[in-house]
């Protein structure tokens, strides 16, 4: 199975519409197309696994830049590593900082004086 990675269709597209575009280069595999939780309407990207290379690579080589509805298709191949891959979240804090914010926040809160407020009466 070769799995390809679709963006830029219309997002008033049906399923159906996709299917139909791409089981002309190839036997499709399965289609998932990815949709907006609240709203149900589709975010404009998805996955399309076709059966075969030959009919992946005449997708790709086909509807990639076909103009659909006013919005340009792109068609590639998924990034099958960025699926093994752990999603790692950097913190924005640097260690250091944070040591000395925790140092200096029983200090801080003693010795700093109150903003002034702002009357808008002036």
């Amino acid at each position: 199975m070769i799995k390809l990675f679709v963006v830029g269709y219309p997002l008033d597209i049906e399923d159906v519409e996709l299917i139909e575009l791409f089981s002309i280069q190839g036997m499709i595999h399965s289609i998932h197309l990815l949709t907006d939780k609240v709203t149900h309407k589709h975010k404009g990207y998805g996955f399309i696994e076709m059966v075969d290379q030959a009919g992946a690579d005449r997708a790709i080589a086909n509807l990639n830049g076909m103009v659909m509805k006013g919005r340009k298709l792109t068609v590639k191949l998924a990034d099958e590593d960025r699926e093994k891959k752990p999603k790692a979240f950097k913190s924005n804090h640097f260690p250091a900082q944070d040591r000395q914010a925790s140092q200096n926040t029983e200090e801080g809160f003693k010795s700093k004086r109150p903003r002034k407020l702002i009357s808008e009466g002036k």
